[in-house]
């Protein structure tokens, strides 16, 4: 690109960033106490206090989330749906005050998401600046200020992610477990990256990566067998806690004109369906791995049963992927694409009948996926193609 339009793409990064940071750091202390992270807290309250099953009883769930929020600031019927484990953060964090908690909560998501971009440049090296554009592209995403304002764990997925590509060449069975574990906080994200191990053939790895998710996952079974049944339901009614069409999924556009119930069964069906396709992908080892590990990553979020705008942190990692395939020469400039969905995010901030960014994502998806074999074939015959 010219030096002209560089400057002109890091300006743009430059405003939205600044403007995610007065979202993040002006937000009302009645909306912070409405967010997820009240709920997470109330959890960990709980949690801290040894009653291991209750995070998953709503009407005890509810009661400490009135004591932490007074005043009916947050609705009660709102669940806990995170494994056991994945609580325990917020358990420390319960010691302090939830304004002081909560402020913190969003320091260690910005360190957590600073970490997932240096992890990147090592797993798939781009440019010695990228971790900190990709930083500032992250500040300026949407998904981030959902993020921060939800105090939501969704960078631990990102992290997760970005561990998984790291363990294609890592031969540290610790960074695959720890991608699986970290990946099981929201567990309908796991099997992609699973797949990605599979389509390197990375064996240790993979059983490695499922070994900590379901340490992470079984962590429910500390409150009895009612805590892990518990935690499956809430993450199964999912839907019905929020308004469908929030979803940045598909499930986003077909949901409201279903039963939160019928629409979570079309989801779950589509989303073993987009499975199975990549099971098939992974099966035939594509190459490179990191396209596929780029699709596997962006259609395992369009299938998610249940992706809020915060979900999408995750696609930091396939974002950073199609930049390294672009500038090796095997796919097209991924930057229109990102500000196309950039674009559809920010007006779905504004609450519109249906999501526009599950649409814009798939036809993202299918104007970079056309031409990509041609190119990746006449990269494979080039040096760099031939070494990867």
């Amino acid at each position: 690109m010219s030096t002209r339009l560089d400057r002109a793409l890091l300006a743009l990064l430059v405003a939205l960033a600044a403007a995610g940071l007065v979202v993040i750091l002006t937000q009302s202390p009645a909306s912070r106490l409405r967010s997820d992270f009240t709920i997470n807290y109330s959890a960990g309250r709980l949690i801290r206090q040894g009653q291991l099953a209750a995070p998953y009883q709503q009407p005890v769930l509810a009661s400490m989330m009135a004591r932490v929020a007074p005043s009916g600031t947050i609705d009660p019927g709102l669940p806990f749906s995170l494994p056991l484990a994945a609580g325990l953060p917020y358990a420390l964090l319960s010691l302090l005050p939830i304004e002081v908690a909560f402020r913190a909560w969003q320091l260690v998501t910005a360190a957590v998401l600073v970490l997932a971009a240096l992890l990147l440049r090592r797993a798939a090296p781009l440019p010695r600046a990228a971790p900190a554009v990709a930083i500032l592209a992250l500040m300026a995403a949407v998904p981030t200020w959902a993020t921060m304002t939800e105090g939501q764990p969704t960078a631990w997925l990102a992290l997760g992610g970005a561990m998984a590509v790291l363990a294609l060449r890592s031969e540290s069975w610790l960074v695959a477990a720890a991608a699986g574990a970290l990946l099981a906080v929201k567990p309908q994200y796991l099997p992609a990256y699973l797949l990605v191990l599979f389509a390197a053939r990375r064996w240790r790895a993979i059983a490695a990566a499922a070994a900590g998710a379901g340490v992470l996952l079984m962590s429910s079974l500390a409150g009895g067998p009612r805590g892990l049944v518990g935690m499956v339901h809430n993450a199964l009614s999912a839907n019905q806690a929020v308004a469908i069409q929030t979803n940045e999924a598909w499930v986003g556009l077909y949901g409201s004109a279903l039963s939160a119930t019928h629409a979570t069964v079309v989801a779950i069906a589509i989303y073993v369906a987009t499975l199975v396709v990549l099971a098939f992908l992974a099966w035939r080892r594509p190459t490179p791995v990191l396209a596929y590990a780029a699709l596997a990553g962006v259609l395992i979020v369009l299938a998610s049963p249940h992706a809020l705008p915060h979900d999408l942190l995750i696609l930091a990692v396939p974002a950073w992927l199609a930049m390294v395939l672009y500038r090796e020469g095997a796919l097209r400039n991924p930057i229109p694409g990102l500000l196309l969905t950039q674009l559809a995010l920010l007006l779905d901030l504004h609450g519109l009948a249906l999501p526009l960014g599950p649409l814009v994502m798939t036809a993202v998806v299918a104007w970079y996926g056309w031409p990509f074999r041609p190119r990746a074939a006449r990269w494979r015959r080039t040096p760099t193609g031939r070494a990867a």
